[in-house]
């Protein structure tokens, strides 16, 4: 099989728990994105959505990997050059039937596919996931904060590719904003996109990059809570962080406070941030946070 953009081994040589480099900022076709990346992308009602997402899972042949659908994303004819070993996954089995939104069901499905896909000899696994068709309605940000950053730590450890498509008159622009911050990369150049990304680094430890101020304290805030629920102990990476202000320190200080960890570690902030944490008075606070150069 040919692994030409694939800068990983295939999934079959890779063991769980390998979590290699990753890229965080724009791309600007679905073309480029590689192994190991989960993509948002926000889509215009105008938009070629169709033939982007027919080349993306075209390439799915051209690459040797296993395709995975999430919602009726190639209605109303097949895209040509696709597997017809592609698994199309009724976005009901993924919604349920009940007043709460369960997401559950789709993390599990998408790590046993991609187990399946090492043993079967692809690549990685290939995955789309209509978010239009897989949110229920009312469905909180909260919720899908939680659901994607899960889905990144397993993208991260399973060397899948993941796009996560939203349209843009489904979901309102602070719902977008804050799901875009949980996902390293993000499709396109028309949109600002958010101030800071969340995204899994290895095993309970999470990058943040960008800025941290007002626009984005409630995503980060969300964010951790999200991330803290997962494991008793995090490491915050904020080597590509360039500013926090008080609102991002007040909402890592809170989340810390009422999380059920035990200890948050912060590694890598400069030397500002460092400052800045300290004339707030929070490197005196008995709350399990500590910031390392």
């Amino acid at each position: 099989m040919p692994y030409g953009r694939n800068k990983l081994a295939p999934v079959s040589q890779r063991g769980r728990g390998e979590f290699a480099v990753r890229k965080s900022g724009i791309t600007q076709t679905l073309d480029l994105v590689d192994v190991g990346e989960h993509v948002c992308w926000v889509v215009d009602p105008d938009q070629g959505y169709t033939a982007a997402t027919s080349t993306f899972l075209a390439d799915g042949e051209l690459f040797g990997d296993k395709v995975v659908i999430f919602g009726s994303a190639l209605e109303p004819s097949p895209a040509a050059g696709i597997s017809r070993g592609a698994v199309v996954v009724d976005p009901r089995l993924i919604r349920g039937a009940g007043p709460t939104p369960d997401m559950s069901s789709m993390l599990g499905l998408v790590r046993r596919e991609a187990d399946r896909a090492g043993r079967q000899g692809y690549r990685a696994l290939r995955v789309l996931a209509v978010m239009d068709q897989l949110v229920p309605p009312g469905a909180g940000v909260d919720m899908l904060i939680d659901h994607e950053l899960r889905l990144d730590e397993l993208v991260a450890d399973s060397a899948a590719i993941m796009v996560c498509a939203y349209g843009r008159d489904r979901f309102g622009a602070a719902t977008l904003d804050h799901v875009a911050c949980v996902h390293p990369r993000e499709l396109g150049s028309e949109w600002a996109g958010p101030s800071f990304r969340m995204f899994s680094s290895g095993p309970d430890s999470w990058s943040v990059c960008g800025v941290v101020d007002s626009d984005g304290a409630a995503a980060f805030s969300a964010a951790l809570t999200a991330v803290a629920a997962l494991s008793p102990a995090l490491r915050l990476r904020f080597d590509e962080l360039e500013l926090m202000d008080a609102s991002g320190m007040r909402a890592l200080m809170e989340a810390a406070t009422r999380a059920p960890v035990r200890s948050i570690t912060v590694e890598g902030a400069n030397p500002t941030v460092r400052s800045c944490w300290e004339m707030l008075g929070y490197s005196t606070y008995e709350a399990p946070v500590e910031l390392t150069p």
